[in-house]
């Protein structure tokens, strides 16, 4: 069982929220937001062209760059042509190394040691393993 006190003098005072100041701290919020967010892309986009080779622009950068033989090491000239028909730098290398593994001849002529064609040295050694 409840019982109410009701007491004349007490009354309860009505449910107010602060509304102004509500809007003013979030209107402040995102002001800040704002600021910051602009502040942060400015110093990346300095940051950025500190780092950038050419210095600030890119247009510089790309100026009077001609592609260029080697990419990321690898001499890109042992894989192109020199002209039409003709066969590459890479190319060449490679056939003349296949010729090499494919043919008789002495590695070694002072120690005695010999070569032999690729082919019967893997079955030279299928057969010592059986």
């Amino acid at each position: 069982m409840t019982t109410h006190y009701r007491r004349p003098d007490v009354r309860q005072e009505e449910d107010l929220l602060p509304w102004r100041r509500i809007l003013a701290v979030a209107f402040t919020v995102v002001v800040i937001f704002v600021i910051l967010g602009v502040w942060s892309w400015v110093l990346l986009r300095g940051r950025e062209a500190e780092l950038r080779p050419a210095g600030r622009s890119l247009a510089r950068a790309r100026e009077g760059f001609e592609p260029r033989g080697e990419l990321s090491g690898v001499d890109q000239r042992v894989f192109q042509r020199d002209s039409v028909g003709e066969e590459g730098f890479g190319k060449m290398l490679d056939r003349r190394k296949r010729e090499e593994l494919g043919r008789f001849g002495w590695a070694d002529r002072g120690r005695g040691i010999v070569q032999i064609p690729i082919e019967d040295a893997m079955n030279l050694v299928v057969e010592e393993s059986r």
